[in-house]
């Protein structure tokens, strides 16, 4: 990510805020991405939890009840839930790093 962002110009009179940008973009991706990529696991573990099943009989279970859908389900609240705290707790410690 960072080679695909355009760098911030040192000699600008809004480089910090240009370098907060970027940690801001940098920091909601990878929120994103995380909480996209874990949310089939929190399904399967909240449906374990439910019907006191192992791992490999809840896929199965999901999977006959749903299809391969259930690898999305609640993916828009899991998006906000996980999505947002991880990118304030990304961003604010890269920007408490550069400005320190």
């Amino acid at each position: 990510m960072e080679e695909r962002l355009p760098p911030a110009d040192p000699s600008s009179e809004t480089y910090k805020t240009d370098r907060l940008w970027r940690s801001a973009f940098k920091s909601a991706t990878a929120g994103v991405a995380g909480a996209a990529l874990t949310n089939p696991l929190d399904v399967i573990r909240n449906e374990m939890f439910k019907t006191d099943r192992g791992f490999i009989d809840t896929i199965r279970l999901l999977h006959d009840e749903l299809g391969w859908k259930f690898l999305v389900r609640g993916m828009g609240k899991n998006l906000v839930a996980v999505s947002i705290p991880v990118a304030t707790t990304i961003f604010f410690t890269d920007a408490l790093i550069q400005f320190t």
